[in-house]
């Protein structure tokens, strides 16, 4: 049988599927990602079927208005403006997500897509899973909804959920339902989360229970699995690439640097952060491994103690810096922990301020937000993100998550929750 994996957003909403896709192919399932056109390459060069969804968030993020709201460094604005590309492209987009969903028997689909997977899902009587790479949003007792962690008793905490619940629905709330006419369903009347969570959905969450432990309160829906990583078989029969002889060169002439990048993040105010890394090299001997990403940088200062590239692998890239500055996405900070490295967390947005208050709560490192950050800031940090106490913290912390297994525990859950056999088949209990 055929599982589609619908997601929409900037790289960090892509790469982790595409573990996930290896993975559940490795177990005989023909998978196919249905993502933003931008990524074909990306998914491609996986050997993972590809689906286009309408838009391109990283022309999004770099439109005039885009980098206007970027350079605002405000949370809401931001999230505003991420539906209104949605809204903006909803028809095509739609559109879009039918036509992958004829290629598809079993859905998996992230949060960015749940308000026309889900109708086109119930639509068609086909069963969907839910993903996340974020601290979770399924009510708990134990501990409140992440950005509102002012309290924590039980009462409260319940409450934190049910009002970001309410949130998220005044979002989405015009066009969950104007989709579900036009499909012949009928309108909601409760937001979408409850009337999602009526039906037992598998809610997966995709992230470290080192970090996050899971809820003795959650349903048996609701499991936490560990951060997902390409396979090793993958990794075995498929060597990264090599690093370019000019950056190979750079990393062998000095001590291991820093690195640095925002990925697909978007930086708005890019001369405030030249200005803060001249002042770094300028003031310490660190050498700087600086990605741009998606963001526009043309004034960067020039240094040998600085390497400037676009992207890295950073399966071969991490293994060689010291420590880790970046925006706070949770595919990095695995990727960073996994590594041993330290880090420092400059969050803009969603769930990066949670990640980063993590970070500093386990002290992993520390958490900067974007408006806050300067380059004393930033100089005291990456002082202290060298100390024994956080190395030894880091070190600790990167082999517990290496253990986990999260992909296989991952798969297994959705293997059983579509009722699938090893060989991609569903079982003979399984009833359409």
């Amino acid at each position: 049988m055929n599982i589609g994996i619908f997601t929409y957003g900037t790289r960090g909403d892509v790469q982790p599927y595409i573990a996930l896709a290896l993975g559940l192919m490795a177990r005989g399932h023909c998978v196919t990602i249905a993502a933003p056109e931008n990524f074909a390459d990306l998914i491609d060069g996986f050997g993972i079927p590809f689906h286009p969804l309408y838009g391109n968030a990283e022309e999004g993020m770099n439109s005039p208005e885009g980098q206007i709201v970027l350079q605002s460094e405000n949370t809401i604005k931001l999230m505003k403006y991420f539906f209104k590309v949605l809204r903006e492209a909803k028809i095509p987009l739609r559109k879009s997500c039918l036509e992958g969903f004829d290629k598809a028997d079993f859905i998996i689909a992230n949060l960015a897509t749940l308000q026309i997977t889900s109708a086109i899902a119930e639509k068609q009587n086909k069963k969907i899973a839910l993903t996340y790479f974020m601290p979770p949003v399924v009510t708990t007792a134990e501990f409140p909804l992440a950005d509102f962690d002012f309290f924590n008793f039980p009462w409260y905490n319940k409450l934190t959920y049910k009002l970001a619940h309410k949130f998220y629905w005044q979002f989405v709330k015009e066009e969950t339902n104007e989709f579900r006419q036009e499909l012949g369903l009928p309108i909601l009347k409760e937001s979408l989360v409850s009337y999602l969570g009526r039906q037992n959905l598998l809610d997966l969450y995709c992230l470290s229970p080192t970090l996050i432990p899971r809820p003795k309160d959650w349903g048996e829906n609701q499991k936490i699995t560990g951060f997902l990583t390409v396979p090793e078989h993958y990794r075995a029969n498929h060597p990264p690439d090599e690093i370019s002889p000019v950056l190979s060169n750079w990393l062998a002439a000095g001590e291991k640097p820093i690195y640095m990048g925002f990925g697909s993040n978007g930086i708005g105010n890019t001369e405030k952060f030249v200005s803060i890394l001249t002042d770094v090299l300028a003031k310490t001997n660190e050498r700087i491994l600086f990605c741009t990403g998606w963001s526009l940088f043309d004034n960067m200062p020039v240094h040998e103690n600085l390497f400037v590239t676009k992207y890295v692998n950073h399966e071969v890239i991490l293994p060689k810096c010291k420590g880790g500055v970046f925006h706070g996405g949770a595919g990095t900070l695995a990727a960073m922990l996994r590594n041993n490295l330290p880090v420092i967390i400059i969050s803009f947005y969603t769930d990066q301020p949670t990640w980063g208050k993590i970070v500093e709560r386990k002290q992993l490192g520390v958490h900067i937000p974007v408006k806050k950050l300067n380059s004393v800031k930033l100089l005291a940090a990456l002082k202290y993100v060298q100390g024994d106490e956080v190395k030894g913290n880091v070190v600790k912390i990167g082999e517990q998550i290496r253990s986990e297994n999260g992909l296989e525990n991952a798969v297994s859950e959705i293997e059983k929750y579509f009722n699938l056999a090893s060989d991609g088949s569903p079982s003979r209990t399984q009833i359409f």
